[in-house]
């Protein structure tokens, strides 16, 4: 049972103007095969949109960049997905890679709006600003999509979605909190 074009658009659209919606209604067709083209697409269109806008498309040295660019995003996917299925699994949620994968892929999809703000950086100083604004607004848009495809896979709610997304760097802070008082309470024994 495969996905058709048009029910693919549709996704796209969904995700774009209806996300709960989609996340909420999308449970059967779970394609690892479709997601890793989604996350290779916008890969690779973002890799070549970036490429024209500093017209630094050049032959071999861009096919190169492309072809690791897109290895590096679908590998970084698919460990990003593993950290949470595993996270999940601790809990007793997991068992839902396939549907992770899925909807994290399409959760991704507002990232070909990144190149176009690319371009607004050549147009002077306000343009660098509302590229950065914009980006950032972007940037948090996918992050809220990422929690609802958490939210609809594991089956919680949103707020326990958002602090399983930003477990990773709540616990980085604390780890660097903790080198760093340590080498302090090494200056500080030493010192003596």
């Amino acid at each position: 049972m495969g996905i058709t074009t048009e029910d693919f658009f549709q996704n796209v659209y969904n995700v774009m103007f209806s996300p709960k919606n989609f996340f909420e209604s999308e449970n059967t067709n779970s394609s690892i095969r479709l997601a890793v083209c989604v996350i290779a697409a916008m890969t690779a269109i973002n890799k070549f949109a970036f490429a024209v806008a500093g017209n630094s498309v050049n032959g071999w040295t861009f096919l190169f960049s492309l072809i690791w660019g897109v290895i590096f995003s679908v590998l970084m996917w698919f460990i990003i997905a593993l950290f949470f299925e595993y996270m999940a699994k601790i809990f007793d949620r997991g068992g839902h890679l396939a549907k992770l994968l899925y909807l994290s892929a399409f959760a991704t999809i507002p990232t070909l709006f990144f190149a176009p703000l690319n371009l607004l950086k050549q147009m002077g100083e306000l343009g660098y600003v509302l590229s950065v604004i914009l980006g950032c607004l972007l940037y948090f848009w996918i992050v809220i999509l990422y929690a609802y495809a958490v939210k609809n896979t594991y089956q919680i709610t949103l707020a326990r979605a958002f602090m399983l997304i930003f477990l990773p760097l709540i616990s980085s802070i604390l780890a660097i909190y903790q080198i760093v008082g340590f080498y302090h309470k090494m200056w500080y024994i030493f010192s003596i």
